[in-house]
């Protein structure tokens, strides 16, 4: 078992490694705590307390009047004394108090409030202040040095005080006094959370707790304040851990619930929770008769247990994490839990959406048996929720001693059926997009939102932004000034690569996916750098490794573990997959050389290809919507037009040119007319316009006259008569259907 020391010092070092990576620094100094403190012990301090006359005594201490200077109201309300020592306005309670109304002193009980005469109230008050003087001197000549100490000082405290030693106002004056010897958290809750996020098996006693912590604020040279603010934003708010059992008699759920991002329970026939649900809870008697009937007839305990458990999982949170488990075996855990939902469609019916986490390795077990007969209990066994806490926050942190310290492996052995490196190209709209989506949803598994990363390429992208490099980052130095460092910041095609050497130490390796849109929109050569060379692969794995810099080695070995010296040469690895879309129309990319291009296998989705999806889409067009217009026809009759007019393929127009929402409409066949309009003008218009018949707009718009070089006369004429803009071979071609010109009296589609 680690010393208190072992313990403390690995816990600063989770601290600080996290601060370091953060680029977080201290905020505050001594000046400011004397500062914020400087009136407040001049009144109160042990020895000002303790010299406070019987006619001020009252007053001094829990007068809560407007004009108030006492010291519950500093102690509650004084913000300098609430930054640097927290904030317990909302759970401050004094035993004393003045009734407004009349000022009667009250004296406040379990709950119960008592009038008290004036004398009362004295004798009161006078026995307060001796006992926090009391302890105060206790306080002030222990030596706080180990867990110990403050398990010892707790027993002596609430044998000076009582109950009066755990109320908040207590524990915040105690803090004032000596800010070096506690913390900033006054709720048990609270600082078992951060205790166990450090590794620490927490105190039994609320002044255990407290010192735990302060030790490590102490050892870390902290000001309350910031550990305070570092611990929080390390730990987030107190989490709960729950085992959530994932198979029942015949099947293990945990890949289907996996592949949705979601977990849940069955019992099906007792349908929507929410029918269940009474002032804000589920009624568990309620529930219980319904699963009595339907699955369990003749045992009411059964049922009773189950319905507690239904409402546990009901009831978890954004600051609930399910544990998942098969018998013992731990499968996963899952958080940022949304809303229940009801799923009649499916078996396992109670559903709640999350974001799943594999932090387990095989040889993993939580080290107490605990809840295992149930299906949704929350964890509450010390040693499992340090396990749970350790896994869920530092799975790969080099301060983890169980780290997965198992080799990367650049061949992992994993089999696909699709390249590696791989550009799909052709004219715009014919799906490039689409079938590399349709396809990763394949490789990766649909609702995959954490095993890939996708970037679209433009002329101002670089190395930096692609691979990563060192960038400026603002912070407040200790005097709380703006300041500035820097720290190294991954690009897109490093986290997916580290996610990728992460999941090759396993026994299962899985495809991870880097998506390039508009791969030519950059400068390919400058972008990828020395990363090119990587893209030459045999056997799927970089035939030729790389040396990166200082930078890029430090980074893979704090992601990775190990020493920075492991990554000095680097190779794509066989389950990192680099997918990319290019369309060779448009205007301003940059050239490709062949050196780049034989690096990839070229997939060319030609002009009509995926077009029966929008066979016999119509439109009714022109101002008295006498045109039944079918897009494809009026598409392809544009293209032969501009192949007429020998205009390249790659500047024609693919089948979803227009988006596939508005052309594939989700009922019927008939495309819905304003959104057509609209995008007709501002997207197929315009491209004709602007670009592919920049030098041909007299052919293509000979139906418009003489206003063929005016975009915005061209989208008027295209209100009124529709098709009728274009050549006469366009509109023979297109073969529209006149339905009737009689007079619509609807309005034209706005401009």
């Amino acid at each position: 078992m680690c010393s208190n020391e072992e313990m403390i010092k690995k816990a600063g070092e989770l601290l600080r490694e996290y601060c370091e990576k953060n680029a977080l620094v201290p905020r505050f100094t001594h000046d400011d705590v004397d500062t914020a403190t400087l009136a407040f012990y001049t009144s109160f301090s042990p020895d000002n307390l303790e010299n406070i006359s019987d006619d001020e005594l009252l007053d001094a201490m829990f007068s809560n009047s407007v004009s108030s200077n006492s010291l519950i109201d500093a102690i509650e309300h004084n913000l300098e004394l609430k930054k640097m020592f927290g904030d317990v306005s909302k759970a401050c309670s004094a035993p004393i108090y003045q009734r407004g109304e009349d000022n009667h002193w009250m004296m406040v009980e379990a709950g119960e409030e008592t009038e008290l005469s004036n004398d009362e109230a004295l004798d009161m008050a006078t026995t307060l202040r001796d006992n926090l003087v009391r302890a105060s001197r206790l306080i002030e000549n222990s030596d706080l040095e180990n867990f110990a100490d403050y398990d010892t000082l707790d027993d002596e405290l609430n044998e000076i005080l009582g109950s009066l030693a755990s109320d908040e106002w207590v524990q915040k004056y105690f803090h004032i006094i000596f800010p070096d010897k506690f913390v900033n958290w006054y709720d048990a809750g609270l600082l078992r959370h951060y205790l166990f996020g450090f590794g620490i098996e927490p105190s039994d006693k609320y002044y255990g707790l407290n010192g735990q912590l302060a030790l490590i604020k102490r050892n870390l040279n902290l000001l309350s304040p910031d550990f305070e603010e570092m611990s929080h934003l390390l730990f987030g708010e107190i989490k709960h851990f729950y085992r959530l059992g994932s198979s029942d008699m015949n099947h293990d759920y945990a890949c289907e619930w996996k592949h949705l991002g979601c977990v849940a329970v069955g019992w099906k026939n007792i349908g929507d929770l929410i029918e269940y649900v009474n002032k804000g809870t589920i009624d568990i008697s309620k529930l219980a008769e319904v699963l009595q009937r339907e699955y369990y007839h003749d045992d009411k305990r059964t049922a009773t247990r189950k319905a507690g458990e239904i409402k546990t999982f009901y009831e978890t949170n954004k600051n609930s994490i399910f544990t998942i488990m098969n018998s013992n075996a731990l499968i996963g855990m899952v958080d940022n839990l949304l809303p229940y939902e009801y799923d009649n469609a499916s078996d396992m019916s109670h559903k709640k959406v999350g974001r799943w986490h594999c932090p387990f390795n095989e040889s993993d077990n939580l080290p107490e048996t605990e809840g295992l007969q149930t299906t949704c209990y929350e964890l509450t066994n010390k040693k499992n929720l340090l396990f749970l806490y350790r896994k869920y926050y530092f799975p790969n942190s080099k301060c983890d001693k169980n780290k997965d310290s198992r080799e990367i492996r650049f061949k992992t052995g994993l089999k696909s059926n699709y390249s590696r490196n791989r550009i799909v190209f052709g004219a715009p709209g014919t799906g490039k997009s689409f079938r590399i989506n349709e396809d990763a949803e394949k490789m990766l598994g649909e609702g995959n939102e954490t095993d890939y990363e996708r970037v679209t390429f433009h002329p101002d992208y670089s190395y930096a932004n692609f691979v990563g490099t060192y960038k400026p980052v603002p912070f407040k130095d200790e005097k709380g000034k703006d300041a500035i460092t820097y720290k190294y910041v991954p690009g897109p095609f490093m986290r997916i690569y580290v996610k990728a050497l992460e999941n090759s130490k396993s026994d299962k390796p899985k495809p991870f996916l880097l998506i390039i849109e508009e791969i030519n929109r950059a400068n390919v050569a400058a972008v990828f750098g020395d990363v090119f060379q990587l893209l030459d692969r045999d056997d799927n794995v970089s035939t030729y490794p790389i040396q990166v810099s200082e930078d890029v080695k430090k980074y893979l070995a704090y992601e990775l573990g190990g020493s920075p010296e492991i990554y000095s040469n680097i190779r794509l690895p066989d389950n990192l997959f680099i997918w990319a879309t290019m369309n060779s129309a448009d205007q301003g990319v940059f050239p490709i050389d062949t050196a780049f291009k034989r690096r990839w296998d070229f997939e060319y989705i030609g002009i009509d290809d995926n077009d029966a999806d929008i066979e016999e889409k119509y439109v009714l067009l022109g101002k008295q919507k006498n045109q039944k217009v079918e897009w494809n026809k009026l598409r392809k009759s544009l293209n032969i037009f501009m192949s007429n007019l020998k205009i390249n393929e790659d500047k024609q127009l693919g089948p979803f040119f227009l988006k596939r929402e508005l052309v594939v409409p989700k009922n019927g066949d008939e495309i819905n007319r304003e959104g057509f309009i609209k995008a007709f003008k501002n997207k197929v218009i315009m491209y004709l316009f602007e670009d592919a018949g920049r030098h041909k707009r007299k052919n293509i718009f000979e139906g418009c006259n003489d206003e063929y070089n005016r975009y915005s006369r061209i989208c008027e004429i295209f209100n009124d008569k529709g098709i009728e803009i274009f050549n006469k071979d366009i509109q023979t071609e297109a073969n529209p259907i006149i339905l009737s010109n009689e007079k619509d009296s609807s309005d034209s589609p706005e401009e």
